[in-house]
This record gives structure tokens, sequence and C-alpha cells, in this order.
């Protein structure tokens, strides 16, 4: 479906505007941290004030850069409705859906495996709620900006 010339355009204005690149860069920091944060998270065990203190930043980081990644240009590509879209962007955003519904399908499995299989491998851990609503929350934060990462890393606009 093309835009008809009687609709009004989508306004864009109200979404940060990011480059390709900086698009890109934004979304390795935020997934990079949030798993970061979740791997460190898990394996912490002593009450270091310090290294609290990064874990901490880490997770702030990651949920900082996956708001702004959330309210980026490509975040409307991602969820506006098809009449705002031209064909190449639908197409675009159509791949991306998939892919990102891959994506957290394949975090539910590993979750889900990894839950079961950790705790028969080590005897001595377990999966407590905590790190069950940990996991969730990488899920849910990854799983917010993966269209809009997806869109960015397959943007082919000129290079900025």
């Amino acid at each position: 479906m093309t835009n008809l010339p009687s609709q009004p355009a989508a306004d864009r204005s109200k979404y940060i505007l990011l480059t390709p690149n900086g698009a890109k860069a934004l979304s390795v920091v935020a997934i990079g941290s949030l798993y970061a944060w979740f791997v460190l998270k898990l394996f912490l065990t002593t009450e270091t004030p310090v290294l609290q203190l990064i874990v901490g930043a880490l997770g702030l980081i990651g949920v900082l850069s996956s708001v702004v990644m959330f309210l980026c240009t490509y975040s409307f590509v991602a969820n506006a409705p098809d009449k705002y879209l031209d064909e190449r962007e639908i197409q675009d955003r159509n791949a991306a859906y998939m892919r990102a519904y891959i994506y957290a399908v394949s975090m539910l499995l590993v979750g889900y495996i990894a839950s079961d299989v950790v705790g028969k491998v080590y005897s001595g851990f377990e999966v407590t709620p905590e790190v069950l609503t940990n996991y969730l929350n990488l899920a849910l934060f990854t799983c917010l900006i993966m269209p809009a990462t997806i869109l960015a890393w397959r943007d082919r606009s000129p290079v900025d």
C-alpha cells in the first residue's frame, strides 16, 4: 500500500532522529550492557559495593539507551500503521518483526532450557525468582528495541 495524497503525512518529529550509525552504536550499547548486567548480576556473589555499583550502572545504561532506541525514528517505522509507510518500509518492517519474533522465541526457549539444564548440571545452583525476574527484564528490554535495532542495522540509506 502506498501513501495516498489525501492522507496526512505522519509526524516523525516526535521521535529522536538518529543517524544509521548512531542507532547501530546505541543498539550495541543497549543490548551489550543489558546482557553484561544480567551475566554479572547472575554471578555476583560478593557484597562488594564497587562491583554492585558497576553492575547497577550497566543496568541503568542498558535501560536508558533502550528507551532512547525505542523513541528513535527507526521505532516509528517499526510501529507505524501501513498508511504512513512506503512499500519498502513496510517490507523492511515486516522482515524486522519476523526476526524480532525469532529472537523473542529463542530467548524464551534458552531461558526455559537453561533453567532446567543448569539446575541438573550444577547441583548448587538454583533458579531463584530474582534470577527469573532479571532474565525477564533482559528479555523485555531487548525484545522491545529489537525491531528498531534490526531496521537500523538493515538500513540501506546512504552512509552518514
